[in-house]
């Protein structure tokens, strides 16, 4: 027998009425006809008597009844009792973080789980955001973090952090002294940027296309501190998300913000839209504000 079509019976019984324990069950009334008469082929008899406006048991569908309810709330206790052994089983939670990430915004929020979910395992794998998308659909971790602009449909995303990406330049820059520069001015700049191992280098360079030029990179590294040490030595400027520049910059240098356009700034998280969202999952999404 199929649980839900005891259910089913157990409303018509109750109610009397196949279009009121539809509406009562929000199903199609010929759902519920197509259940009992399931329910009267399998046990060979008649459950209701025939011709009568009311839903009338007969003496099979009294026992049926009994029975279905029976069943029903033993199999719902045993479902309480199922649910609440898979919510006490902490599955672990593997996380991937782009190697900046986590010194912005994620160490903070990490310790924090650590420290209220004592139970459950936390794997960290240091990933570029490049690369987190094909981590995440071959299974291989749970969450992952990546920076906006980010548009997948096989993905489920919630923005976590947001800020700017800003102008670094040396003391000696001639644009040291401004607080605001127009994007548009710099195409004559020379830029000292992460490698295209770095989701952020393609958002860069899409970026700089929306001020109306093509950026002259002059070097690539895939270390930030180095980028900063570089431009505080006058070898060049770069664009790097605020966040990382105020814990990183060298007091030899300055940042300055972005017009026209801005440089809008933000870490995501996202998850396989089709993946089982584990409560290990859910306790780390729900401390993402």
């Amino acid at each position: 027998m199929i649980v839900n079509h005891l259910r089913y019976f157990i409303e018509i019984a109750k109610t009397k009425s196949f279009t009121k324990a539809a509406e009562n069950l929000f199903i199609s009334q010929s759902t519920i006809s197509k259940a009992v008469i399931s329910l009267e082929k399998e046990l060979q008899t008649p459950l209701h008597e025939p011709g009568n406006h009311k839903f009338v048991l007969t003496e099979s569908g009294k026992l049926l009844y009994d029975f279905a309810v029976d069943v029903i709330d033993y199999y719902e206790e045993k479902e309480k009792i199922l649910i609440n052994k898979i919510n006490r089983q902490n599955i672990p939670l593997n996380l991937g973080l782009p190697p900046t990430s986590g010194s912005i915004y994620f160490f903070s929020l990490i310790n924090e789980y650590r420290k209220k979910y004592t139970d459950i395992e936390l794997n960290i794998f240091s990933i570029t955001s490049i690369h987190m998308k094909e981590k995440l659909l071959a299974g291989e971790l749970d969450l992952g973090i990546v920076i906006e602009p980010f548009e997948d449909d096989r993905f489920i995303k919630k923005i976590a952090y947001t800020s700017e990406a800003v102008l670094v330049v040396s003391e000696k820059h001639h644009l040291s002294n401004k607080k605001v520069v127009d994007f548009s001015t710099l195409s004559e700049e020379k830029f000292i940027q992460v490698t295209s191992e770095f989701q952020y280098n393609g958002v860069f360079v899409e970026q700089c296309k929306r001020a109306g030029f093509k950026p002259n990179i002059i070097f690539e590294n895939d270390q930030w501190d180095m980028l900063l040490e570089m431009v505080a030595n006058n070898q060049g400027v770069t664009i790097l998300p605020r966040p990382l520049v105020e814990k990183y910059i060298s007091k030899n240098a300055r940042f300055i913000r972005l017009k026209n356009p801005k440089f809008p700034w933000s870490l995501t998280v996202i998850y396989r839209k089709n993946a089982i969202l584990t409560k290990s999952m859910e306790k780390f999404l729900d401390l993402v504000k």
